[in-house]
């Protein structure tokens, strides 16, 4: 049906309770700016600045054509009520944002929330965000700057040390007079893994945002620990790398300390945890997967979720086929940069699950095996009494068996992800699409150009000038998808 001005005076609307707006996305890949929203649920959405000032206008629940007005003199351009209207229950009321004072109208569909490729499943709380804020409090002193150049100077002269006088060999040597040990060094990397977690919540809180919780879940096919960190997506660049590196910095604590153990007792278990983490620090660092090298470069390209980009730039490497609207908002550094970890990550990711796939039957044959040589121990260390042994043998059980069920999980899931891929593709050929010849039913929705003028954008540091640039009538009507631009932010931290 026709939308009419009429339809929207009477409405008084308001933003949703809980809704919190972030403001500026400092640090952005993207060529318009764009604002931050967070909702009850934790979502943080990326919106464009009309959208932005829509609900900042609809802070005081005006009607309509009140709202209307107060939207076209803070944009500089004149927005009608039926162009409102559409913004409205086309994009705010849909995402759970605004919503009519009075409460009434049809209920929609739950708000969308992100559903990243390669994202963690199946995961459960171990911290509550309050006992995560009041260690973060207490452990901010170590993000002081003198105190991490110190940390990191000790670090490389440990190294250099146990380089120097250290004895592998005498450390597995222990191992292998003493496999009972290696429950204790488990323990020890379970526990190390904890603490970079930590690190992450740290480094959020002492940039000035708030950690979420602390739990462990299922990433690709292994146990994993993660931190909500997603409120620092309101810091600026620096606070989000900070965030990012926060649990390797940890590590970089925790090396220290096992290092000085073993220099003081000679304990050969220290020295192997030392190794160890050191290794599993550097497998952090690439950015083909969600960890923290991921989200490292995320940050310096100011693209919050690369994989989101992988189709669009795949897209615009055909011949004869122009570049997708979802490269084009990009900055010209930060579209080069993705699309060198599209054409290096992708190819990687796909030969690595081709191999899977491949050597799956062997896989899971191994595992049987280990599993039943590792209940063979498991009984015979019962039988005779030895219970470090038992504890051993069931973490091997489990370890060797969460794979296996992580891979019989992660298979369907892909295919499923894939399938979805495609019908969103289809969803956004359909969407973009030349109007059809009924598409004037939506003549109301427009905005009407005023005069170019300077205003003041307030950013994190300085103000920028930005100019306003005359915009054509009708373009709400027909491109309304890029004018008020939506990104879901996945949880950040979660790996």
């Amino acid at each position: 049906m026709t939308i009419e001005p009429s339809q929207g005076e009477a409405v008084r609307w308001r933003v949703v309770p809980g809704v919190e707006l972030l403001g500026p996305a400092t640090g952005s890949g993207l060529v318009q700016e764009t604002f931050l929203v967070r909702r009850p649920d934790g979502q943080v959405i990326q919106i464009s600045e009309l959208l932005d000032l829509v609900l900042t206008k609809a802070a005081t629940e005006p009607v309509s054509p009140v709202l209307a007005r107060d939207v076209s003199q803070a944009y500089g351009r004149e927005l009608d009520v039926a162009g409102l209207t559409l913004l409205i229950d086309q994009k705010l009321r849909p995402l759970g944002l605004l919503e009519d004072a009075a409460g009434s109208g049809p209920k929609g569909d739950p708000a969308p929330t992100a559903r990243p490729l390669l994202a963690l499943r199946l995961k459960g709380t171990l911290l509550p965000a309050r006992a995560v804020n009041s260690l973060a409090a207490v452990l901010r002193p170590l993000y002081f700057p003198p105190v991490v150049i110190l940390a990191l100077a000790a670090l490389i002269g440990l190294d250099v040390l146990l380089f120097v006088s250290s004895s592998i060999v005498g450390a597995l040597e222990q191992i292998w007079v003493s496999p009972t040990l290696l429950l204790g060094l488990f323990v020890m990397m379970v526990v190390g893994a904890g603490i970079h977690e930590l690190g992450h919540a740290t480094a959020c809180k002492y940039g000035g945002a708030e950690p979420g919780v602390i739990g462990v879940g299922v990433y690709l096919v292994f146990p994993a620990f993660f931190t909500n960190v997603t409120d620092s997506y309101r810091l600026g660049r620096a606070g989000r790398l900070r965030t990012d590196l926060g649990g390797l910095y940890f590590n970089v604590w925790c090396v220290l300390l096992a290092g000085l153990g073993y220099l003081l007792t000679g304990n050969g278990i220290l020295l192997l945890f030392v190794i160890t983490t050191q290794i599993m620090m550097i497998q952090q660092l690439p950015p083909t997967i969600r960890l923290d090298g991921y989200f490292v470069l995320t940050d310096l390209a100011g693209v919050p979720d690369l994989f989101s980009r992988v189709g669009p730039v795949m897209r615009g490497l055909i011949p004869g086929r122009p570049l997708d609207p979802r490269v084009l908002e990009l900055r010209p550094s930060a579209r080069r940069l993705v699309r060198v970890w599209v054409l290096t990550v992708i190819p990687a990711l796909v030969l690595l699950f081709a191999w899977l796939l491949w050597n799956l039957p062997l896989i899971v044959g191994g595992a049987v095996g280990a599993v039943v040589l590792h209940s063979q121990a498991l009984s015979a260390a019962w039988a005779q009494g030895r219970p470090a042994e038992v504890v051993l043998s069931l973490l091997s059980i489990v370890l060797l068996a969460l794979p296996v069920a992580g891979i019989a999980v992660l298979i369907p899931r892909l295919a499923l992800d894939g399938v979805k891929a495609v019908q969103n593709m289809r969803k956004a050929r359909r969407s973009t699409a030349p109007p059809a010849t009924s598409t004037p039913r939506m003549a109301g929705a427009h905005l009407r150009p005023k005069p170019a003028r300077h205003t003041e954008v307030a950013g994190p540091v300085r103000h920028v000038s930005a100019r306003r640039l005359p915009l054509p009538a009708g373009l709400l009507r027909l491109r309304t998808s890029k004018l008020s631009s939506i990104d879901l932010l996945d949880l950040k931290g979660g790996e």
